[in-house]
């Protein structure tokens, strides 16, 4: 299986994960109160997110683009290059600060703006997501053919 493949399934798999979450949690203090739906919201955005950098890692390298310095400099080169959309650029913002509270659990993770990220964002982050795809399968093709 393609690497774009299987990093797309994370994001898939991941993300139907959340939506459970978050049908399971109508209202905030239901998701503070329960660790399970902490646990999974909290390991499946990082999950997402560290796929959505690695595709985007994969197609610059792919496409022999300049290498990023870091996670946020990724999304900035592929807008620039036109291969991402400049209007999630403040999303991606959002999500590699996201991660860095996730990975590096700085203090303590702050329930309501995960849970808030589950209420409003999941439609731009699989907005996103479908955008990889989209950009994946193309190169996909590309290799399939050269084989």
């Amino acid at each position: 299986m393609d690497l774009y493949t299987r990093k797309l399934e994370v994001i898939n798999d991941s993300f139907k994960k959340l939506i459970e979450i978050k049908k399971e949690n109508p209202a905030l203090h239901d998701y503070e109160n329960s660790w399970r739906s902490k646990d999974i919201a909290e390991r499946n955005l990082h999950k997402i997110i560290e796929a959505i950098v690695d595709i985007g890692k994969m197609l610059i390298s792919d496409k022999k683009l300049r290498e990023p310095g870091n996670n946020r400099e990724v999304f900035m080169i592929l807008s620039e290059n036109g291969l991402f959309p400049s209007e999630y650029l403040p999303l991606i913002e959002k999500m590699s600060g996201m991660r860095n509270i996730l990975v590096h659990s700085y203090d303590r993770i702050n329930d309501s703006i995960v849970y808030g990220v589950l209420k409003k964002n999941l439609k731009d982050i699989k907005k996103m997501s479908n955008y990889f795809k989209k950009s994946a399968s193309e190169i996909i093709k590309r290799k399939a053919k050269k084989k």
